[in-house]
C-alpha cells in the first residue's frame, strides 16, 4: 500500500504553510525524509520545489546549516562534557559514570585544526631537504582505488 510520501503521484500542493512546517523541520532534523514526514510535503514535491524555486532552494541550503550547527553544538558538548551512563551490577542501578566521545573530539580538532590535525603524510623532498607535508584526501584515493579496480569476469 503506498503513503501519500511515496505513492504513484506524491504531489503536494505548495502553500506557505506547508513552506514553513519542512524548512522548520528541516532545521531541527536535518533529514529530507522526516522533514517531509513532518510536515505532510512528499519528498518528490520538495525536491521538484527546491529545483524549481532558488528562493526556496536557499531556504532549504540555509535550513541545513542550521541543523549542522545544532549537530556541530551536540557533538562539541559531547566530546566536550560527556553523557552520564548508568552503572548496573546484579542487574540494579548503583551508579553513573561520565562518559567522553574522544572520537568526536577527534573529528572536531580535525576540523578546527586542519594543518595541525588534519591527516598528513610526511617524506623528504626531492632536494633532499625537510619534510614535505602532503595532505592525503581519504574520499579521492578510495574512489581512484575503486575506479581502477578491473571488472570481474562475465559469467
Amino acid at each position: 500500500m503506498a503513503n501519500n510520501l511515496h505513492g504513484e503521484n506524491p504531489r503536494t500542493v505548495r502553500t506557505p504553510k506547508t513552506r514553513t512546517e519542512f524548512l522548520n523541520a528541516l532545521e531541527i532534523t536535518c533529514n529530507v525524509t522526516k522533514a517531509c514526514e513532518l510536515s505532510g510535503l512528499a519528498r518528490q514535491s520538495a525536491y521538484d520545489w527546491r529545483n524549481e524555486d532558488k528562493e526556496f532552494a536557499d531556504a532549504w541550503q540555509k535550513a541545513l546549516d542550521v541543523a549542522a550547527d545544532l549537530l556541530e553544538e551536540e557533538a562539541i558538548r559531547r566530546a566536550k562534557d560527556g553523557c552520564e551512563e548508568p552503572v548496573y551490577q546484579g542487574g540494579k542501578l548503583v551508579g553513573a559514570v561520565q562518559k567522553y566521545s574522544d572520537t568526536l573530539m577527534i573529528f572536531l580538532l580535525k576540523g578546527a585544526k586542519p594543518r595541525k590535525y588534519g591527516d598528513k603524510l610526511a617524506h623528504t623532498g626531492a632536494d633532499g631537504e625537510g619534510p614535505v607535508v602532503i595532505k592525503i584526501d581519504r574520499e579521492e584515493i578510495i574512489g581512484k582505488l575503486i575506479g581502477n579496480r578491473p571488472a570481474p569476469p562475465a559469467e
